[in-house]
Parts: structure tokens; sequence; C-alpha cells
């Protein structure tokens, strides 16, 4: 039998980040209405703090996904959980910053990431205490 809560897990991970490409692709999507979206100080290359973000909300909740399915120690578990509030977090001050200029379809999809995970903190909690 199949334990639901890591599958529960795995599947909101996924969400985190499907709503995170989703938050990117909203900025520039502003392109297609004719809205500049240059920053001032860009100059045709990529930052740091882009790669870092990147990793860490895109790339990072694959790995999370693969210890899921091969990894079931306390250890795992307890990490997994910890990083999810971490998560948490983030996303709650991202949306708190969205708040000094509300855009219509960021302040939606942000309050559903929050949502989703919170939903993840309660199911890695939840697998945390699974025996």
């Amino acid at each position: 039998m199949i334990d639901k809560i890591p599958v529960r897990c795995i599947l909101l991970w996924l969400i985190l980040v499907i709503a995170m490409i989703l938050h990117f692709n909203y900025h520039i999507g502003e392109i297609f209405y004719g809205i500049d979206i240059v920053r001032p100080e860009a100059n045709g290359t990529i930052p740091i703090g882009t790669h870092l973000i990147r990793n860490i909300f895109y790339h990072l909740p694959f790995l999370w996904i693969l210890i899921l399915l091969y990894f079931n120690s306390k250890i795992v578990r307890l990490g997994l959980f910890i990083i999810s509030i971490i998560y948490t977090l983030s996303h709650a001050m991202h949306l708190v910053g969205e708040m000094t200029n509300p855009d219509l379809s960021q302040v939606p999809l942000l309050t559903i990431t929050l949502c989703t995970s919170f939903l993840l903190n309660y199911e890695q909690y939840r697998y945390m205490q699974s025996s």
C-alpha cells in the first residue's frame, strides 16, 4: 500500500514549483502588453541573485522530491519539515512585499502559494511524525 503522506508532499512541492514559474511568467508576460520591464541597471548579464532564486525555488524542490521518493529516515523527515517552514516564511515575506504595490495577478497567485506552503508544512509535519 502506498503511503499517501509523502505523495501529498511531493505534489505540494510540485505545485510550489509551478507557482514560482507562473510568478516569473507573470512578470515577463507584461512585455506582451507593451510594458517596459527592463531594469534601469540591466546590462545584459543575469545577476547572481537571480541564479540563487532559480536554484532555491525551482531546482531544490526537485531534490526534495527525489529525497522523498528514495529516503525515509527520521533525519530526512525532520530536515524536510524544517525546509518547508523556511519556504513558507519566504513565501509569506514575498506576499507581504507584493502588497506595497499590489498586482491583480500576483497577489492571488502568491496567496495560493502561501496556502499551499502551509499545507506542505502540515503534511511534512505529519510525515515527520509517522513511523
